[in-house]
């Protein structure tokens, strides 16, 4: 499927990016680098990149050009620009606090959950993150982000694939994103999503964590009608499903990804054969440990205490995630809005049920371990934030996310060479692009991130950005944000 894929995800992306070449790309000549090429080459000491008009033009030492501004890195680890392969740009962290009602329009969204993306976007870029994958948006948001990148403002590369074809009542279903009930509703959907030049569909398949009852779920037929409906207009399917139950039935699907492993699943561990059909497939699997590592933030406060995060986070969101009061409330919000007739006498209760520590903190280790089997078995890992997952997710920040989960995927057993090339190369592989990203090589696209320290010897490497070069573009942290 993916060579059928990728004549369309070069013209519908790639091309775009090309047309503004002549003003976007930029020449620049990187010297003292030591160069971590995302191949499984050793690192090279000394290098120079030369880039010209937004490529890179030769890799070498003593490399000169006339003309060229330079860069000394002063021998900075170069690697190339991280590739977050799911992140929601439609809401930043506890947006539901101040705005509960979602926004229906572009007008709506621009006052309310959309009105830091211009800060968001450029927060990926602060933190070495040079594309993203929007994992679902109305095509409103979309079309929003991408006209102000194409006007110039400053963020990452933005591929997305558009709105989930949710089941009536079932997962992300409601006034925003309409579901889809009949074969006819389905293809409608699909020519929308073509049009808008998305990378592939979304399809949940999620019975939910309720213990009053599953959500529901599509039928074996309307899977199968959304299959072949995206099979047609060569739309590769992106899964949400978060068990194992769940993961069964999207394998039926011959998905492109699963865009997470278990998430909230305490008691659950993937079994061996699940593990072993999973890897006998192409399938990719994106990581999404932070959705729970993030919620253990407001247990250790001294976390948010990072250099980076003052750089790259709104000031508001920062002080809100370091509040006390405004973390309890914004949890009961969150919990009242998913169960709207729980009394609320038993509200407490059921914020406890879901955000307990000693349940997060299990969660979160039988994610990391299903991770390290898959990887194990031989899956193709990738590295994806979900950065925000929800709108009440108050400790989960643009950018900055990014940066924790490659550190997570070092946690949950992968080596440092392998968590790196999950951001780079395998995400890159996956949206169907490696031809124009995700190693340093001649020819591809000069999106770099330079470190101060050697992330092969430790993750955390990842929060001492220097410069990150988008394009051939290269700005600090802090001129990025600016």
């Amino acid at each position: 499927m993916r060579k059928a894929i990728q004549p369309l995800v070069i013209a519908l992306v790639i091309l775009p990016f090309l047309a503004f070449d002549l003003f976007a790309g930029g020449s620049l000549l990187v010297r003292n680098a030591r160069l971590v090429d995302g191949t499984d080459a050793p690192v090279q000491e000394g290098v120079s990149v030369l880039i010209q008009n937004g490529r890179i033009a030769k890799i070498g030492k003593n490399l000169s050009s006339r003309g060229t501004p330079e860069l000394d890195v002063g021998g900075s680890y170069v690697l190339p620009g991280l590739i977050d392969g799911h992140v929601h740009l439609d809401w930043g962290p506890g947006v539901l606090i101040n705005n509960y009602d979602t926004p229906q329009s572009i007008k709506e969204w621009e006052a309310t959950w959309g009105k830091n993306v211009s800060q968001y976007l450029r927060a990926y870029l602060a933190c070495g993150v040079t594309t993203v994958l929007n994992a679902s948006a109305p095509a409103f948001v979309i079309q929003d982000i991408r006209r102000g990148l194409e006007k110039g403002n400053p963020g990452p590369r933005f591929l997305s694939v558009g709105q989930l074809f949710s089941p009536p009542k079932g997962y992300a279903a409601g006034k925003q994103n309409k579901p889809v009930s009949s074969h006819e509703e389905a293809e409608t959907k699909l020519d929308v999503m073509q049009s808008l030049g998305v990378i592939g569909i979304k399809v949940p398949i999620e019975k939910g964590w309720s213990p009053f009852g599953d959500l529901p779920r599509h039928s074996p037929d309307m899977l199968r009608a959304i299959k072949e409906g995206a099979a047609q207009r060569n739309l590769p399917i992106y899964v949400h499903a978060t068990c194992e139950e769940d993961f069964s039935t999207a394998l039926d699907m011959k998905p492109h990804a699963l865009m997470h492993t278990l998430v909230s699943r305490g008691k659950e561990q993937l079994s061996k054969s699940f593990i072993e059909r999973m890897a006998s497939t192409k399938t990719y699997q994106v990581s999404t440990l932070s959705i729970m590592d993030a919620a253990l933030a407001s247990y250790e406060i001294s976390r948010l205490n990072e250099p980076l995060l003052e750089i790259v986070v709104p000031e508001s969101e920062l002080a809100r995630a370091r509040d006390p009061i405004a973390v309890d409330n914004i949890r009961k919000l969150f919990v009242s809005k998913q169960l709207p007739w729980l009394p609320k006498v038993f509200l407490n209760f059921f914020v406890n049920v879901f955000y307990g520590k000693e349940g997060i903190m299990k969660s979160l280790q039988n994610s990391k371990k299903a991770i390290y089997d898959l990887h194990k078995a031989g899956v193709n890992i990738v590295m994806g934030s979900d950065a925000v997952p929800n709108n009440a997710a108050i400790y989960s920040f643009h950018g900055f996310t990014s940066l924790r989960e490659i550190e997570l995927l070092g946690e949950a057993g992968l080596s440092p060479k392998e968590a790196i090339k999950a951001a780079t190369v395998n995400t890159a592989t996956m949206v169907g692009l490696e031809r124009e990203i995700g190693t340093i090589e001649v020819g591809k696209r000069a999106d770099l991130v330079v470190l101060r320290d050697n992330p092969l010897k430790n993750l955390t490497a990842f929060r001492t950005v220097r410069w990150t070069i988008k394009d051939g573009i290269a700005k600090t942290p802090k001129e990025w944000m600016n």
